[in-house]
């Protein structure tokens, strides 16, 4: 994946988590976008002194929340996020949407970090490692009209995502980290993915995997702890494995997951 175009929202929009987070509580409350902008507006709902940069966040949230990626939608995803879980395991899920909202986040984050990782521990990336890959690529893309200023400004948004899903430790800490896996996640998708016609094979070998950085044996090892934690039933014959969901997506938010 190589567009000929790519956009720098990214700089603009930022990764905004919290923000993200508080958004998708209140969309659980009103399940309306229109109601929702109002909202924020009308209150300050997002406590900012600016009306560009709210703006811009609003923009950020309908990009990754409201665009039909195929994932659980914002007010399934809101009822999880009103969940008693801990703020970790509720950014945790918002990783794909981050990741399918922005090609050349996701198409970076494909070539500096899931090909990496995949070599081997203790590799590392620092702002001029992105700053070399923006440059790289951009012969063949728009990129090669964007200012120096705004690739350094892209990079440190890069920086920022990957620090925000526990990728990196705290600047100035450069090691890449592999994410581990919370069984939540591994839930709150597994369960959408079947809910909505996914096989079972089909969700073990799903692409979202990637995202996580996880191996096949780490997949199966999410999938059985499932089954322990009576999630589902999983059985195997013959090299074949059948799944059997115990709850819905939406009864297993409100009643089986903790």
């Amino acid at each position: 994946m190589n567009p000929k175009v790519f956009n720098s929202k990214l700089v603009t929009e930022g990764i905004a988590i919290q923000e993200m987070l508080k958004l998708l509580r209140l969309y659980n409350e009103v399940k309306d976008y229109k109601t929702l902008r109002e909202i924020v507006f009308r209150e300050n709902y997002l406590a900012k002194n600016s009306d560009i940069r709210i703006e811009n966040i609003l923009e950020a949230f309908r990009k990754r929340f409201l665009s039909g990626f195929d994932l659980p939608p914002p007010d399934i995803l809101g009822k999880f996020v009103e969940s008693n879980l801990s703020d970790a395991a509720k950014i945790q899920v918002l990783l794909p949407y981050y990741i399918y909202s922005d090609c050349l986040l996701k198409f970076t984050y494909f070539e500096l970090v899931i090909k990496n990782l995949k070599l081997g521990e203790g590799l590392s990336i620092s702002h001029s490692d992105v700053l070399n890959f923006l440059t790289s690529i951009s012969k063949k893309n728009n990129i090669r009209k964007w200012s120096k200023n705004l690739k350094k400004k892209w990079a440190t948004r890069f920086l920022t995502f990957l620090r925000t899903f526990r990728m990196l430790g705290k600047y100035p800490d450069a090691k890449l980290r592999k994410i581990h896996l919370m069984p939540t996640t591994f839930a709150f998708y597994t369960l959408w993915f079947t809910s909505n016609g996914l096989s079972f094979q089909s969700v073990l070998s799903h692409e979202i995997w990637d995202f996580y950085l996880l191996t096949r044996d780490e997949i199966l090892e999410a999938a059985y702890y499932g089954n322990k934690r009576g999630w589902w039933i999983i059985e195997t014959s013959g090299g074949l494995i059948s799944f059997q969901p115990n709850y819905t997506i939406w009864e297993w938010i409100k009643h089986g997951m903790e």
